[in-house]
């Protein structure tokens, strides 16, 4: 199952027709991703993490634009132009230099950390071990169980520990403490809005909003999504001035 969610990141395509038109960044020497609005005057920026198929040039392509601010996506080491080996580990660490390429580039930027599906597993990582102003989650999961059990359903209880980096969201809530918003629909097949009702028990104060009829890879291109997030980032920076 690992080897399937990691080969999406490893052999995806940059999509030929993007909304918006992605920058290379180089993050480091290895290490390597997108972005857009670089230069976008806020006081805020997004460092997003798509789900499966979407590596950081069709993550940024395809959402960056509809947010006035930076939006930055990284290519997991192992994947596209990032070097070395994918693993949970260097996913971890993917995330975490991307952080800090962007704090040292924007350091008066609040940063909101985004992730949809397979994405939100680093997205939640991240906001447990940087300071992030926002945690948003669109489908996510508690572990990476709620995915596979959609293919294979065998990874049910104890069975979990065959699962190889699994990735678990349910602790990494346990060392978050920016908000949090999880965003679900009724119409969505692949992490349904009862495991986003489950995933917001896992931490203290989650905002839950499940939309009606939106499929599980519409989210981020749907308008009240969209208007839903800037709103849930006004009123958070809001609280936070």
């Amino acid at each position: 199952m690992q080897t399937i969610s990691y080969s999406f990141y490893k052999g995806d395509k940059k999509l030929k027709d993007t909304t918006f038109v992605p920058e290379a960044i180089q993050i480091s020497n290895n290490l390597s991703g997108y972005g857009y609005n670089l230069s976008k005057d806020s006081d805020h920026l997004i460092l997003c993490f798509g789900g499966s198929m979407y590596i950081a040039y069709n993550t940024v392509g395809m959402y960056s634009g509809y947010y006035d601010c930076p939006f930055l996506s990284v290519d997991y080491y192992g994947t596209q132009d990032s070097k070395g080996k994918m693993n949970l580990h260097t996913m971890q660490q993917s995330a975490e230099e991307l952080y800090d390429w962007a704090k040292e580039h924007y350091p008066d930027k609040k940063i909101i950390v985004m992730g949809h599906s397979y994405g939100c597993g680093m997205a939640a990582y991240l906001a447990s071990v940087r300071d992030c102003s926002n945690l948003i989650l669109l489908s996510g999961y508690r572990t990476s169980a709620d995915m596979y059990n959609k293919i294979i359903p065998f990874y049910w209880g104890f069975l979990q520990v065959f699962i190889k980096n699994n990735i678990r969201v349910d602790l990494y809530a346990k060392n978050t403490t920016c908000p949090v918003t999880i965003i679900g629909s009724d119409s969505d097949t692949t992490l349904s809005d009862d495991i986003q009702r489950k995933l917001a028990d896992c931490y203290p104060d989650a905002e839950l909003e499940i939309f009606p009829n939106i499929k599980h890879e519409d989210y981020l291109t749907t308008n009240e999504v969209i208007e839903f997030i800037i709103d849930s980032i006004e009123a958070n920076h809001s609280d936070l001035s």
